[in-house]
């Protein structure tokens, strides 16, 4: 007796994965879309291009910000003036003689002119854009890891903090634009705009500061990236991601450092 033809057994139904875009597109779907670009950064393989270009881009603009920033007299004056403040604070608080404050303005009339504070300026531009990629990519892989008990490739984090960068560049354009038109230092879209004479030695305005709508949207990229990488949930994600940002806000506000936390 014949046997009936044997069906052929079913394949597992592999999901299609995203579909794959250059580094431009990655960037400015990034912006609004930032959920889509992780979803195929995750499913791809490593690029370098994903981290690099963007911070290239960030070196760009901070040695352009440099050049415009410090070619303004009225702004390199009010940085020599919170410099000068925060030496007659140490007099004051017996931390420094009176003699090494004097020595010490001399040092900034000296090697603090704008075109010292320009070549600074340049020098700090592209190591700031690589620092803060990786060391983002650290604090995301590192949540991950002891918090969420998931561990992903490094490379991969690198990538997704060096999409989420462009965030930070366009925050930088925006600062930029504001300080051209406003004329003035501190200027930034935060909460210090009302502030008319930014003073980085007063906490309240390093926390007004700190209150900058591109670093809060760049919180919520960095948390839709690693609830990609990790497959936790955004919300967990980005308790984890903002609760750190703040912590070193408050921290860098402690210290009177400025509002630079990465």
């Amino acid at each position: 007796m014949d046997q009936p033809p044997s069906m052929p057994e079913s394949q597992p139904v592999t999901p299609p994965l995203p579909p794959t875009t250059s580094v431009w597109s990655r960037l400015a779907n990034v912006v609004v879309e930032p959920g889509t670009v992780f979803e195929e950064v995750n499913a791809s393989p490593h690029s370098a291009a994903n981290w690099l270009v963007p911070v290239l881009l960030l070196t760009v603009v901070g040695i352009i910000a440099s050049f415009v920033i410090f070619s303004q007299p009225n702004i390199v004056q009010k940085i020599h003036e919170q410099q000068g403040k925060a030496i007659d604070a140490q007099v004051h608080a017996g931390k420094m003689s009176q003699a090494d404050a004097d020595r010490a303005m001399a040092m900034i009339d000296k090697f603090a002119g704008p075109t010292a504070l320009k070549i600074y300026g340049c020098i700090g531009a592209p190591i700031n854009s690589f620092v803060r990629v990786f060391w983002w990519a650290l604090i995301l892989w590192l949540l991950s890891l002891v918090f969420l008990k998931n561990r992903f490739s490094f490379m991969k984090a690198v990538e997704v903090s060096g999409l989420t960068t462009v965030i930070i560049s366009l925050g930088g354009v925006v600062g930029l634009l504001l300080t051209m038109y406003l004329g003035r230092f501190g200027a930034s879209p935060s909460l210090a705009l009302a502030v008319s004479d930014f003073d980085l030695t007063n906490r309240v305005h390093l926390l007004m500061a700190g209150a900058n709508i591109f670093y809060f949207w760049e919180i919520g990229v960095l948390s839709a990236g690693l609830s990609r990488l990790s497959g936790a949930s955004f919300s967990k994600s980005l308790a984890l991601v903002g609760g750190y940002w703040l912590v070193t806000e408050l921290l860098v506000v402690a210290g009177k450092i400025g509002s630079l936390a990465i």
